[in-house]
């Protein structure tokens, strides 16, 4: 059956309306263990290395997030960063259950829930969640909203002087080349600030919602960018993303696992001027 217009459009409120609740119920796992840290909900396991661990919590607030979804939409497959590719439909979910798994489990109060939603390769919703501020970022029909309530950012500045950048770089895991750290160099040379809070999911959406003018990350997963970017299109701000060998690459969704730089930036900022953008084009970043 060819599904008619007034059928998709019902279908795309649904997707929203899942994905903000897919997202509370896996923020509201998220901070229960964050308040009630115990060793049951801290339990932590190593992915990569010392420095990329999983808690019992992020495996929970996944679990819930995905029943959400299943529940409402059953021809849905979700891309979770801990459950990896399950199910099958024309709506795919992007989903990190808690994007700063290292201050959660450390005590910082700075992480968040971040799920992308897509129809047949589509864009249709992104959203993070905060649920220690109880602020929830969402991107759809084209419109930016916090706590639902249409998001007008305004420019802190327009040169690198003016602003911070957030950053994760450097990177744990692996001494810094001496390439990586002559480009934080210059970061620390060209910007006001820079700041490195630990949640890339957080990063972009302080940039969409003009919190800070632009983020710079190199190390992430499609699940960490996904709805960010969401966000950051629908404030009518930059996105630059690049691939393994430098080339300019457009993020969709089948694209995403290709991108490995990212800056995203305020409209009105002058990225054409900053250090970033001369980084970006060397391949220094």
């Amino acid at each position: 059956m060819t599904l008619t217009k007034p059928i998709t459009d019902n279908l795309l409120e649904t997707i929203v309306d899942v994905a903000r609740e897919a997202a509370i119920a896996a923020g509201q796992v998220a901070h229960r263990g964050f308040v009630n840290a115990s060793p049951e909900t801290l339990a932590t396991e190593q992915k990569a290395g010392f420095f990329d661990i999983v808690t019992a919590s992020d495996k929970a607030a996944e679990k819930a997030a995905c029943g959400v979804i299943w529940s409402r939409i059953p021809a849905s497959r979700i891309l979770g960063e801990e459950g990896g590719w399950q199910g099958e439909g024309d709506t795919t979910w992007i989903i990190d259950p808690i994007d700063g798994t290292s201050n959660f489990a450390s005590g910082l109060p700075f992480f968040a829930v971040s799920i992308a939603a897509y129809h047949k390769g589509e864009p249709v919703c992104g959203v993070i969640y905060d649920p220690v501020r109880e602020e929830l970022f969402m991107a759809a029909g084209g419109r930016l909203t916090l706590n639902g309530e249409a998001v007008t950012p305004f420019l802190r500045g327009r040169t690198d002087r003016e602003v911070e950048v957030l950053t994760n770089a450097p990177y744990e895991g692996a001494r810094p080349s001496r390439e990586a750290q002559e480009a934080h160099a210059d970061l620390v040379n060209s910007f006001r600030a820079v700041r490195r809070l630990g949640s890339c999911a957080l990063h972009l959406a302080y940039v969409a919602v003009g919190r800070v003018a632009i983020c710079y990350e190199s190390k992430f997963s499609a699940w960490d960018i996904a709805a960010g970017i969401q966000l950051v299109q629908a404030a009518g701000g930059e996105v630059h993303a690049r691939d393994a060998d430098g080339k300019p690459v457009e993020p969709r969704e089948d694209a995403l696992d290709s991108v490995k730089r990212l800056v995203v930036a305020q409209p009105g900022f002058d990225y054409q001027s900053s250090c970033l953008s001369k980084l970006m084009a060397d391949g220094t970043l």
